[in-house]
């Protein structure tokens, strides 16, 4: 794969297939799976981002679309040897791929727990997944499908680290997505909570805002990040019946504007927009209506873009599989 250099931006417009690399020494790579929110597209799919620091690979929620946007980004591999997922809050557009990496992955060899660790729910919501699965679970194990592998380690966090293992820290940090009176204006106080995570690896680090409209406390655990991601919501013009219902949750996300005054008080070496609304919104759009609040380098994420932080942050293009047959990957240990 060959790169074009421009300062630290590098841009990669073209798919390869060759064997995935994997993050070396102190090296975070990031990979978009999903960059939607839950409108459909065929462009974006539901919010999903891999990170992979050292032997470490975990998700950042599991948007729907995930287990595809998985396969055709590491193939059988990927799908069985993901075993962490970290959810940001409990909205159905960053959790509907749970049941598929889950029971995906078991069934084509991952034979450890899938740790799953959220806000208060989690847990939950998680035993429920398992109940509504029970028959496809006894089924396959009347037929002789080996059950190691279909246990959930589901675990419902507090703000603070939440894990720290061979360098690798990831701090979960609450970040306001609660709803709104749309009268009054004034917070609604659903259950559950919303968080953002820091993921510290070496020298090295990136935060992700998951859903919320401009939060201080982002801003705090965001200072001097290597990479800023955050999600973004631009208004639906007119005043059809759709453009006011998909405008309802613009009190709960940050705008364009509103993201640049964060970008500019957290200074990242790069900040990325991801989980775009509408998921048809032009990158150069998002662009423009950033640049006059702050000035610094800036990426719009899309489906299988990377972006690995060392020396240098490079985004370029992840590396896509076709044509893979189960019987000949040898994935199964």
């Amino acid at each position: 794969m060959s790169y074009l250099r421009i300062g630290i931006v590098l841009i990669c417009s073209f798919i390869v297939y060759p064997t995935v690399s994997v993050a070396q020494n102190d090296t975070l790579r990031i990979t978009f799976l999903g960059t939607g929110a839950p409108r459909p597209s065929f462009e974006r799919y539901g919010p999903s981002i891999l990170v992979e620091a050292g032997e470490h690979k975990f998700l950042v929620d599991a948007g729907w679309g995930v287990r595809q946007r998985m396969f055709a980004a590491g193939g059988f591999e990927l799908l069985t040897t993901i075993d962490h997922v970290v959810l940001t809050h409990l909205h159905y557009d960053h959790t509907m791929g749970l049941a598929d990496v889950w029971l995906t992955g078991w069934l084509y060899g991952r034979r450890v727990p899938l740790h799953v660790q959220g806000p208060a729910g989690t847990v939950a919501m998680l035993d429920h997944i398992k109940q509504a699965n029970k028959w496809d679970l006894d089924n396959r194990r009347l037929v002789g499908v080996p059950m190691m592998g279909t246990a959930i380690a589901a675990t419902d966090i507090a703000p603070g680290v939440i894990f720290d293992r061979d360098g690798l820290k990831i701090t979960a940090f609450l970040v306001e997505h609660k709803p709104l009176d749309r009268k009054t204006g004034e917070e609604l106080q659903p259950q559950g909570q919303a968080f953002g995570y820091r993921v510290d690896f070496g020298e090295h680090s990136a935060v992700f805002s998951g859903d919320t409209r401009p939060s201080d406390n982002l801003v705090r655990y965001a200072q001097d990040v290597d990479v800023l991601i955050h999600e973004t919501q631009v208004l639906s013009p007119g005043n059809s019946r759709e453009a006011v219902l998909a405008n309802v949750s613009l009190g709960v996300h940050t705008t364009p504007e509103q993201a640049g005054g964060i970008f500019s008080r957290t200074k990242p070496r790069m900040a990325v927009y991801s989980h775009i609304i509408p998921p048809d919104t032009a990158a150069t759009d998002l662009a423009a209506a950033t640049k006059p609040f702050y000035k610094g380098p800036l990426t719009v994420a899309h489906d299988f873009m990377t972006i690995t932080i060392g020396a240098e942050i490079v985004v370029g293009e992840r590396a896509r599989y076709e044509n893979l047959i189960f019987e000949k990957s040898r994935v199964l240990k």
